[in-house]
């Protein structure tokens, strides 16, 4: 039977276990697997080491006379890394754009940041808040502050970002503002010198 992708394997010490199952998930999904198949693909995309920890933590049983179920809840007890919730928000309440940090890199950050920190319903209300009040610029941030109080993140993310554009323009133009003024006082210092010169 051919699969459409590769069925993704796993390797302890390596892999990420989370985001292995996710895509595990969607493995089995796109290829419609049946249920009762699911047990025997999970241990062929075992990697050996992660094979071997899994048998000792089944023992005295082996793997494949559990379920499907019962081997995802034995490997996420023994891969999963657990976090502080605080720690983790700690994290992304003090987090503020680094120099030369675009809006997209910025925003990508602290929504990454925000993973482990379990805000629920408040996600978008609280990473709205962390996004502009962590920004630089502070003409970003002024013209964010112009908006009312029913601004959302998307919202605000292209406002910062056609800011930064503009920025960036801004300084383009000023630079070659300098140069253009540059060449010509170049170019009247040369002619000044050539004619003391036919003096």
């Amino acid at each position: 039977m051919a699969f459409i992708g590769e069925l993704p394997v796993y390797y302890s010490g390596i892999s990420d276990w989370q985001v292995y199952t996710e895509r595990l998930e969607q493995f089995f999904e796109v290829n419609e697997i049946a249920p009762e198949k699911k047990k025997a693909l999970l241990l062929t995309s075992l990697n050996e080491d992660t094979y071997k920890t899994l048998r000792d933590v089944c023992h005295p049983q082996l793997p494949k006379d559990k379920t499907f179920d019962e081997l995802i809840e034995l490997l996420n007890k023994q891969f999963v890394v657990r976090t502080s919730v605080f720690r983790e928000r700690v994290k992304f309440y003090t987090a503020k754009q680094y120099a030369n940090e675009s809006i997209a890199f910025w925003f990508a950050r602290i929504k990454k940041l925000s993973i482990d920190c379990k805000f629920g319903d408040r996600f978008d209300a609280v990473l709205l808040d962390r996004f502009i009040s962590g920004l630089r610029s502070s003409a970003i941030l002024d013209r964010l502050c112009e908006e009312d109080d029913d601004l959302t993140l998307q919202k605000a993310v292209e406002i910062a970002s056609s800011k930064e554009s503009s920025k960036a323009d801004s300084v383009n133009n000023d630079d070659d503002d300098e140069n253009q003024s540059n060449k010509y006082t170049k170019r009247r210092n040369y002619k000044k010198k050539d004619n003391k010169q036919h003096d």
